[in-house]
């Protein structure tokens, strides 16, 4: 892959990954509303998504600094003839504030009669303000904290109107001549200068999500082509049934493994108990509107019907076109298997055409993939960059105890349980294992999806690790859908933690069947991120939690689960990689370290382009094509028998 003679693709990936974690934490730090606000942005998510700003119909987040501007700005106001209303702040965010506080306050004054008394009443209700902001920064519980409200109106008419001239220009709304509407006015101090993060932030946001997608555009034809070539060369349907035997078992016990590890961890450490109420409470509220739209009512429900037969059931496609339309990797994982047994039972010479097509359509999908690696360190940055950006400090710092527990369990899994087990069963050294499948973790670390990051996984198991097709292709897709070691190690921590959130007391029975439903449910966990805490509402129900706890606990989860996602998702393509070295090894299909190098070796030597044109369509010896894609034209002329 390019890697002679420079450095080699892990680290340039690593390279990516912390740049763009160090990029993302200066941007969270250092980067807020107020600042969007001093480039004349007032509504900064508006803004990024390239919408019509809105004004704030909730207390807008940090309103300390604008309410404060406005009680300075009151003091050094000074009413006299001639001098107009209350300027409005050169700060766009400042501006949103004070719109939110002051809105109830319009009037449709000209003038004022008594502006002094209307500022001294103003600069009286804005201190309230403003003790009220102070009384709930130093609030021990949540019971003792106020809610701001918007200011209202005076009762006497002639101040009222008075006020409402007062704070006539700080509105930041306007009526479109044209419509008749009310339109908002909070971003139309954005010039070019705020475009620039802006359209940094898209292109951005483009360069990762671009990668992403054209991971997901490889995974299914790879799974589909590769899997047809290894189940139809086994042409041996007990070595197939052999294979699946030992993956799946595997599987099953690294999961309840897994589980076992984070119950014992949430059991000794209690990271339930480190947060208070008042906090829970609070990360409940800031998390509901998360919760509906990524769970909701509906796919609680789905998730709570799900059994395990009907799991069993959906392995089989009623379509399999449906199934490669719709990603369904268990569905094409079966479809792929039961063509390649097919392929066993035909003649020879029917089968060969089929099989040499899937074959070269895996060669040219594992050559995408590649040259997509090319671009790997790139997409790392921007991914990281991104969610390192976005990340909730303070919701992080209010759980980091339930973060630590989970990536201690994950980290326990993945560079502890898994090295030994390869050690014993395969004698592959540490060493070895990490330096081959090092950028599929880098690159699961950045996507949060071990779909998304099959294509790498697959490559690095077979050319760096030295797996063969025919074990990777089966035993690879088969555990980015079944084999979800860290969702199911999280998927425990989170129930125990939750249940010490709200006081419930979780008996030894309840934990065995904490491990049994979660195995389960872990298997039909998406490969996508954040599914599993879709289906945590799995375990969580089989404890007999009601729908308040679910729903509470849940929605603080949503704060961290993003972090977290990215690291139970090295975890499971991890575990993914040691089955696939392990089978292959007791299958006599892993290549010695040797070897792989010696392969490396004439890969790179070969370059990424194996077939250096001729420019002629004489090269491929084949019938066919056209003006646009000559091959093998010919010189006499057509046919004339087969008109």
């Amino acid at each position: 892959m390019g890697e002679r003679g420079g450095m080699a693709l892990h680290w340039k990936i690593l390279i990516g990954l912390v740049l763009g974690v160090v990029t993302g934490a200066v941007i969270n730090v250092s980067w807020d509303t107020y600042t969007w606000g001093a480039l004349g942005v007032g509504d900064p998510s508006s803004y990024r998504a390239g919408k019509d700003a809105k004004r704030a119909e909730e207390l807008p987040e940090r309103p300390g600094p604008a309410i404060e501007w406005l009680a300075r700005h009151l003091d050094e106001y000074s009413p006299a003839p001639g001098v107009g209303p209350l300027d409005p702040p050169s700060n766009a965010y400042h501006g949103r504030v004070v719109d939110w506080l002051v809105r109830d306050l319009e009037s449709d004054a000209s003038e004022a009669t008594d502006a002094a008394a209307a500022r001294d009443w103003l600069r009286d209700r804005v201190g309230e303000a403003l003790q009220i902001l102070n009384v709930n920064e130093t609030a021990e519980d949540e019971d003792s904290e106020v809610v701001l409200a918007r200011i209202t109106p005076p009762e006497d008419p002639a101040l009222a109107r008075d006020v409402g001239w007062l704070v006539s220009d700080l509105s930041q709304v306007r009526v479109d001549p044209a419509t008749g509407g009310v339109v908002s006015t909070a971003n139309s101090g954005a010039g070019l200068v705020a475009s620039v993060p802006r359209i940094i932030a898209n292109v951005n946001k483009l360069v990762g999500d671009l990668f992403i997608r054209i991971l997901r555009l490889i995974a299914i034809p790879l799974v589909l082509f590769s899997l047809v070539v290894g189940a139809s060369s086994l042409n041996d349907l007990r070595k197939l049934s052999r294979i699946g035997g030992k993956t799946i078992v595997i599987y099953l016990c690294t999961t309840a493994f897994a589980i076992f590890v984070g119950l014992v961890l949430a059991n000794l450490i209690k990271p339930g108990t480190f947060v208070p109420e008042e906090t829970r409470d609070r990360l409940a509220a800031m998390g509901s509107g998360e919760y509906e739209s990524k769970v909701g009512a509906e796919k609680e429900q789905q998730a709570r019907e799900l059994s395990p037969w009907e799991q069993i059931l959906d392995i089989v496609p009623q379509n399999p076109f449906e199934a490669l339309a719709n990603a369904q990797m268990l569905q094409v994982v079966f479809t792929a298997l039961v063509l390649g047994i097919g392929l066993t039972l035909i003649p020879k010479q029917k089968a060969a055409p089929i099989i040499a097509i899937a074959d070269g359509m895996t060669e040219v999908v594992i050559k995408l993939v590649q040259v997509l690696m090319l671009a790997a360190p790139y997409a790392v940055f921007a991914l990281i960059a991104r969610v390192v950006a976005d990340l909730g400090l303070e919701v992080m710092g209010s759980l980091i105890v339930y973060s630590l527990v989970v990536v201690a369990g994950l980290a326990i899994m993945a560079f502890g349980v898994y090295p030994a087990v390869l050690w014993l069963f395969a004698r592959v050294g540490y060493a070895r294992f990490f330096k081959a499948i090092a950028p599929a973790q880098l690159v699961a670390f950045s996507s949060s999806s071990s779909a998304a990051t099959l294509p790498v996984t697959m490559e690095c198991a077979e050319d760096r690790l030295g797996v063969s097709e025919e074990v990777s292709s089966f035993v690879l897709p088969l555990g980015a859908t079944v084999n979800m070691d860290g969702t199911a190690l999280y998927q425990g921590v989170a129930a125990i933690f939750i249940a010490q959130l709200y006081g419930i007391d979780v008996t030894i029975t309840d934990q065995l069947m904490i491990i049994l439903t979660a195995t389960l449910a872990s298997i039909g966990t998406a490969a996508v991120p954040s599914a599993g805490l879709i289906m945590l509402v799995i375990v969580l129900q089989q404890l007999g939690f009601d729908q308040a706890v679910m729903a509470g606990g849940i929605a603080i989860l949503f704060g961290v689960d993003r972090i977290l996602d990215m690291a139970r998702t090295v975890c499971n393509i991890t575990g993914d990689s040691m089955v696939a070295t392990v089978v292959a090894s007791s299958e006599g299909e892993l290549l010695s370290e040797a070897e792989v190098r010696r392969r490396r070796e004439q890969g790179e030597a070969a370059g990424l382009d194996e077939h250096p044109h001729e420019g002629h369509g004489d090269e491929y010896g084949v019938d066919g094509g056209s003006v646009h894609r000559p091959v093998n034209v010919g010189t006499d002329g057509p046919d004339e028998s087969k008109s």
